[in-house]
């Protein structure tokens, strides 16, 4: 009876590993249906399509949007931009970016009438600066027709595991990667975009308590508040339209130093 012994063995090992095996793909398959999982490999695009993609992004201002009612951006689209958006790098696993996105003329109308309240709460005392803010704000609500969604974009004071903050600048790098990640797939999809700072410092409209209110980015950890970095406007452009936009850089090896 002990020959049988190491056939028995042999069939058991084997019973196991194909349980495990089993096991090991019903996990994996759950774990693929979550969002928040790190996703299966996926077929990557070639080293030169990547390049070629990065190099042909463009910031396109919404004056050279073309008018929203011409081609409207199916909201799947947006849902991929953000996703990407969510893939960005982040020290501490914060995850710091936070967006919020206004969507249509009535979204758009109560961001601006925040906007209109916060600046003449700030320039109150200030009634030249008040009126040159007031036409600026004029002239570019005129291009919101052109404008598909409007995306907020936030830092969010977030402590990392331990309980303590990052440093902020590295918060800032990391929502900055995330907007890259949305422009960049914005534009494999034949979209554009552009990435509004104004009225973002300390005492502008874009940090202001109204603002921040709407945004929901009204909280603070350890006396550091959240924090509005711009807008991404987002819409559509015709590729001559969009060939206008030249763009260069000067030579890389002028920027890098190599030490062997």
């Amino acid at each position: 009876d002990m020959e049988w012994l190491p056939v028995l063995v042999a069939l058991a090992a084997v019973g196991i590993a194909a349980l495990l095996s089993r096991t090991a793909r019903l996990i994996g398959s759950k774990n693929s249906s979550l969002s928040c999982k790190e996703p299966p490999t996926p077929m990557l695009p070639n080293a030169s399509a990547t390049l070629g993609l990065i190099k042909y992004r463009r910031s396109i201002f919404p004056k050279d949007f073309a008018p929203a009612s011409e081609q409207c951006m199916p909201r799947e689209v947006l849902e991929r931009a953000l996703e990407a958006a969510n893939w960005a790098p982040t020290h501490g696993k914060t995850e710091p970016w936070r967006f919020v996105v206004f969507s249509g003329c009535e979204a758009f109308s109560k961001l601006e009438s925040v906007r209109r309240k916060a600046t003449e709460r700030l320039f109150a005392a200030e009634p030249e600066k008040l009126e040159a803010a007031l036409t600026k704000m004029a002239r570019k609500s005129k291009e919101l027709s052109n404008v598909q969604h409007i995306v907020a974009i936030c830092c969010k004071r977030v402590a990392n595991r331990r309980g303590a903050l990052m440093p902020m600048w590295e918060e800032h790098a990391a929502v900055a990667c995330a907007v890259q990640n949305l422009h960049l797939q914005l534009t494999a999809e034949g979209y554009v975009g552009y990435w509004s700072s104004g009225g973002t410092g300390a005492d502008g409209w874009a940090n202001s308590s109204e603002c921040r209110l709407l945004l929901g980015m009204d909280g603070e950890y350890q006396g550091e508040r959240d924090e509005t970095l711009g807008f991404f406007y987002i819409g559509a452009t015709k590729t001559s339209k969009y060939r206008q936009y030249k763009a260069s850089r000067g030579p890389i090896a002028e920027k890098v130093q190599w030490i062997l």
